[in-house]
């Protein structure tokens, strides 16, 4: 699968089964494997940070700063040296600002939500959840019109309204109480 990860003692890959996603960290010494089967999948979630951003203006920052040097420095080695470093960091943000917008992006089993590390660019993970959106469909069936969208929140008061909620049974016997005082 596109994406990979790289931490600074371990590294991670996904890998497309017939009927799961495996997704594989390993160090020099371990690997560990999580298998998400398609028909325990859940929800895909991916949001956008700001972290290509980011990157661009500390890159764009120092690449102004390099450039300043070369200005500066009467030195023709030294102005060679930093015209170099800006060269390399110019090429970082070049390709920061091709490799497209940055996300994160979880996976929801039956059980629990679990980070995905190797996709953190928003194209990577698109070409990621196309491929696994006919494998997700066949598992588990085609979905009901209304069952993609979310209920709509339950209005909070504070407490549920009178027409549709009963009174236990011990409360008719107890003190009335009102939501502002509290009880003895």
């Amino acid at each position: 699968m596109p994406g990979r990860a790289a931490g600074l003692a371990s590294y991670h890959h996904l890998w497309l089964g017939p009927d799961h996603l495996l997704s594989v960290r390993a160090t020099g010494y371990s690997e560990e494997y999580k298998r998400f089967y398609f028909r325990d999948i859940q929800a895909l979630i991916v949001r956008k940070t700001e972290r290509r951003e980011i990157s661009s203006v500390i890159f764009t920052l120092l690449a102004i700063g390099c450039g300043l040097f070369v200005l500066v420095t009467p030195l023709l080695m030294w102005r060679g040296f930093w015209a170099v470093c800006a060269g390399v960091v110019l090429s970082f943000l070049l390709v920061n600002l091709l490799r497209g917008p940055t996300c994160i992006c979880h996976i929801r089993p039956a059980v629990q939500t679990e980070l995905l590390p190797t996709l953190k660019r928003l194209p990577t993970a698109r070409k990621v959840i196309a491929r696994l959106k006919p494998g997700i469909q066949e598992a588990q069936g085609p979905r009901a019109p209304g069952q993609a969208e979310p209920s709509p929140p339950a209005e909070f008061a504070g407490a549920p309204p009178a027409a549709t909620a009963a009174p236990p049974k011990e409360a008719s016997q107890a003190p009335a109480v009102s939501p502002t005082e509290a009880p003895p």
